[in-house]
């Protein structure tokens, strides 16, 4: 055991002091349509709300039985854990649509001290519904967690002069640490490779080619996600027939993007994409002179990224693309790409 000397709190700083507040989250299906990845996808989210509010979060050994009211069960689970409140969930799914049913309790009570539920799509707007879900809970019990009591401070002992030196400072017991909230590295890049699958007109001259790309982007966190700014670049090489002659096309975009993305705290999350800018056309037909020329191109897609490692992610996405040629060459190009953050 270690033994901390602790000078006793003056009144005013007894009146200031606090601590972070431990809270135990707890999801449960509604009735017995329970799945354990959306379950635990459900909990990631909360808990990784709940950290932004400076609130630490445990997880029990037990949950909740299928049969509990919930109010008096969740209260008894946070106290043997060393909570001080229970923040509880009930889910329910029904096609693409999820309602949450929250409700906030503490040890030695049986009913709910609060209780709030949302309903919406499970697509990217869910990580903000959750958001919006905990927020209005613990911001109707900021009272109730700024007045739990500050952690226990030991009075000094008696001390003769033979025993510590006069000198000697008193410390202050640390209080409990605290987990940090999880870091968010702002700069990513990606390479990635793709089919454009041609569309429209430009099915007159060719069906396939092949897309590499590369990207940069900035980072930066918002309520429910994550926004991204960079520029992308990279070579389209396609292969036209004519009535007469053929032709190898390249296009090389130079231009920005803009992603926003999910923040789930687990191993898959979601983003949509958007690009724009001036693209580089070049034309080299087998008979004549080569044609080179600046157009404008755009794309927009969804995706789905898969973190692998810490820095080091695999994003798969489905994205349309528009050079603004005449006639506009157009396609689908679902590309697998490697990302790693910094």
């Amino acid at each position: 055991m270690l033994l901390v000397l602790a000078a006793p709190l003056s009144s005013e700083a007894q009146e200031t002091a606090h601590r972070r507040p431990v809270v135990l989250v707890l999801v449960r299906a509604a009735g017995r349509a329970d799945n354990a990845a959306l379950g635990a996808l459900i909990a990631d989210s909360i808990k990784l709300e709940l950290t932004a509010h400076a609130i630490d979060v445990v997880t029990a050994p037990e949950s909740l039985s299928d049969s509990a009211t919930g109010d008096s069960e969740a209260a008894a689970l946070a106290g043997r854990n060393g909570a001080d409140f229970a923040f509880w969930v009930t889910y329910a799914q029904a096609d693409s649509d999820i309602q949450l049913k929250a409700r906030w309790t503490e040890p030695k009570k049986d009913q709910a001290s609060a209780s709030a539920s949302r309903t919406g799509p499970l697509d990217f707007s869910f990580d903000a519904m959750v958001a919006n879900l905990v927020d209005e809970i613990v911001e109707g019990q900021k009272d109730r967690i700024a007045s739990l009591p500050a952690p226990a401070q030991e009075a000094t002992p008696v001390q003769t002069p033979e025993s510590v030196p006069a000198a000697l400072p008193a410390a202050i017991a640390p209080a409990a640490e605290s987990k940090p909230e999880p870091k968010i590295a702002p700069l990513a890049f990606s390479l990635g490779s793709a089919p454009f699958i041609a569309t429209f007109t430009a099915l007159g001259y060719f069906q396939v080619g092949l897309t590499v790309t590369l990207s940069g982007m900035y980072r930066i966190k918002v309520p429910g996600g994550l926004m991204g700014f960079g520029a992308v670049t990279g070579v389209s090489g396609l292969h036209g027939k004519g009535a007469y002659t053929s032709a190898d096309f390249y296009l090389v975009p130079i231009g920005a993007e803009f992603q926003y993305g999910t923040r789930t705290g687990s191993l898959i999350d979601f983003f949509v994409t958007i690009q724009g800018g001036p693209a580089l056309f070049t034309l080299k037909p087998q008979v004549g002179n080569p044609l080179t020329k600046v157009i404008a191109f755009a794309l927009g897609g969804l995706g789905i990224l898969i973190s692998l490692y810490d820095n080091v992610g695999l994003s798969i996405d489905g994205s349309y693309t528009c050079f603004f040629d005449s006639p506009p060459i157009m396609g689908f190009a679902p590309s697998l790409s490697v990302l790693v953050r910094f």
